[in-house]
């Protein structure tokens, strides 16, 4: 399945991610503040945090371990969507 064709921009990748109970509470506490439902404003803030270069660079930084895979985000003029590429690629990942 090619992901995005003919679907109407439905989600279609899940991610399964733990969280301890102190950050469940956190969660829900601002879903609730924000009139959204958890998983959707959970799903927002990865979008935002991945989209965000100094966030990945701070993440990089605590826990990257071998330079080869460290990833620079970019963004062109003509485009709204954030791309990574490999440091040392020219092309983007698609």
């Amino acid at each position: 399945m090619i992901e995005g064709k003919g679907l109407g921009n439905k989600k279609i990748n899940r991610v399964g991610v733990s969280l301890s109970n102190s950050y469940l509470k956190k969660l829900n506490w601002l879903a609730t503040a924000c009139q959204k439902k958890p998983t959707t404003l959970a799903g927002l803030i990865l979008e935002r945090c991945l989209d965000d270069a100094v966030m990945v660079e701070q993440l990089q930084n605590e826990f990257s371990v071998y330079e080869a895979y460290r990833v620079l985000p970019f963004k062109s003029y003509d485009e709204s969507d954030v791309k990574y590429l490999l440091k040392g690629e020219t092309s983007s990942w698609r």
